[in-house]
């Protein structure tokens, strides 16, 4: 069946690499696990060796009759857009925290990641494979090129992990980029932060312009007046740009404005 790129198809063709996958995710007999974008069903044969409770959920209603015919009542499926589906509904079928596990379409990746954030407290684990770029970014650390907003608002509800990177060839058809599996797990003891939508101000506003310096990020948002206050209260150099300030200080200065 001829891959869609409408639909960012790109099937993983290495079974090895989906038997990894799997392992890695730590899926066990019986665990309810979901999997976006099943496609030839290359992950779903794995999650099956597992013994997992796998409900699968799919786009391409070509691959309907494949999957159906091949996995029959061992997989339940959903033939329909996961951005649209209803999750609260489909998370109350579960009867505990899920396990997601997923190669999904690369274009999906920002609104899927807002589903998560969104649902976070619904997931015992989720591994996903991702574009190399975007798995670093979430998964970086302060001061380097690949920390940002992407990073602390994740990183506020989840501990993420980079796993391992695998090249573009190991895919029908190889897509322009290599890719990367991680780990998101919920943070055991989650920061406290007293208003989330202004923390995400904050650091959204830091970010805007990466070259700049936090000071000359902010002033447009706050206000001259504000930011000089902020700075002399906080005790930080906001010369510094913000890649240079971990989730401590960010979370400390948006408890002071």
């Amino acid at each position: 069946m001829r891959p869609l790129k409408a639909l960012g198809q790109n099937f993983l063709n290495e079974p090895s690499i989906a038997e990894k996958i799997v392992e890695l995710a730590g899926v066990q007999a019986g665990d309810p696990v979901w999997e976006i974008g099943p496609g030839r069903g290359i992950i779903t044969r794995e999650l099956v060796r597992a013994g997992a409770n796998v409900h699968a959920i799919e786009l391409d209603e070509r691959l309907k009759n494949p999957l159906l015919d091949e996995f029959e009542d061992r997989v339940q499926f959903i033939f329909a857009d996961v951005l649209k589906l209803d999750w609260q509904e489909q998370i109350a079928k579960a009867d505990s925290p899920i396990k997601l596990v997923a190669n999904i379409p690369y274009h999906i990746s920002s609104p899927l990641l807002k589903k998560l954030e969104e649902h976070h407290q619904a997931f015992h684990s989720i591994t996903l494979m991702l574009q190399k770029e975007l798995a670093q970014r979430i998964c970086s650390q302060p001061r380097t090129k690949s920390y940002g907003v992407l990073t602390l608002r994740l990183k506020r509800l989840f501990d993420a992990e980079l796993l391992f990177e695998l090249g573009r060839e190991n895919f029908d058809p190889a897509p322009n980029v290599d890719s990367a599996v991680i780990s998101l797990r919920p943070r055991a003891s989650k920061p406290q932060i007293e208003d989330v939508p202004k923390y995400l101000k904050l650091i959204t506003s830091a970010f805007s312009h990466r070259r700049k310096t936090l000071r000359n990020n902010l002033f447009p948002v706050y206000g001259r007046e504000k930011v000089q206050n902020l700075e002399t209260r906080s005790g930080l150099d906001f010369t510094r740009r913000a890649e240079t300030l971990d989730e401590k200080e960010f979370i400390a200065l948006a408890a002071l404005l």
